[in-house]
């Protein structure tokens, strides 16, 4: 399936010499989530952000959510539109995504950055099963946007994720508050992701020897202390497979430390920072 996307960094002569970044969305988004970091990198790369199977404009109905589904779509995505490689950067949802085009087509990928997701099964702590429980009481509309709020604050299981989908929510034209995804797609991505363990993916990508970092939020309940730690350790004798912590945000890091996060980003593909603002 080929994927709606936003597209930015279109702008210059010299367009063919850009690297080339592709953003991956978590549960919930749509690629414009991602603008305000592309307006900060879209000067010196190439940036596509595709609204995945089950959201925004992508929104199609289908029987299987598997990460490796997730991942076909995007590599259909790419070789339709050319932009290969590229650097892959995951956030929550986005991680399996990421991790399952680098299984698939490694070729189209020239490193990864993962953004807060425990690599085995659901988010860590139970907020797996607390999610699935939040999506189904989730009401499809809202009159306003303080009644949305509202309602995050007394039933999302994490905070970082009532923030996340009041971001992408959307106004219609009644002036009601909607979200732009597919709740049965939603649910069932979460149950085919139960069993998946991403380790072995990253592995085969790191014993090529190209670039993998992990972030985590240091205040994150999605990817525990303990689970960090853990993978941290499983990889510890792949030098390409780095681990970073980033102090003072939770599961919405890349939202919550921008400036951090598009640092990481950067060192990451050892690029010179843009001056900050």
């Amino acid at each position: 399936m080929k994927l709606h996307f936003e597209r930015w960094g279109t702008q210059g002569s010299a367009i063919e010499k850009k690297e080339k970044i592709i953003f991956l969305h978590g549960m919930g988004g749509t690629g414009k989530i991602w603008r305000p970091i592309a307006a900060v990198l879209e000067e010196p790369f190439q940036i596509l952000a595709p609204d995945q199977r089950g959201h925004g404009k992508s929104i199609a109905a289908m029987d299987s959510y598997s990460p490796l589904d997730f991942g076909r779509d995007v590599e259909e995505t790419l070789a339709a539109e050319g932009f290969f490689p590229s650097w892959v950067v995951g956030h929550s949802m986005g991680i399996r995504t990421a991790c399952a085009l680098a299984h698939l087509r490694p070729e189209f990928v020239k490193g990864l950055v993962l953004a807060d997701l425990g690599l085995v099964g659901g988010a860590g702590g139970g907020l797996h099963r607390n999610l699935s429980t939040f999506l189904r009481i989730l009401p499809d509309q809202f009159p306003n946007r303080d009644e949305a709020r509202q309602f995050m604050n007394q039933n999302s299981p994490d905070p970082s994720i009532g923030q996340y989908l009041l971001a992408v929510s959307v106004r219609d034209a009644n002036g009601e508050i909607r979200f732009p995804f597919d709740r049965s797609a939603l649910l069932k991505t979460l149950e085919q992701a139960r069993a998946v363990d991403l380790r072995p993916w990253i592995k085969e990508f790191g014993q090529r020897g190209l670039p993998v970092l992990l972030l985590r939020g240091g205040l994150s309940r999605v990817w525990t202390r303990e689970e960090f730690e853990q993978d941290r350790s499983y990889f510890a004798d792949l030098p390409s497979i780095r681990f970073q912590e980033i102090p003072g945000t939770g599961h919405g890091l890349p939202f919550e430390k921008r400036q951090e996060f598009i640092d990481a980003i950067l060192t990451e593909i050892r690029y010179p920072r843009p001056p900050r603002g």
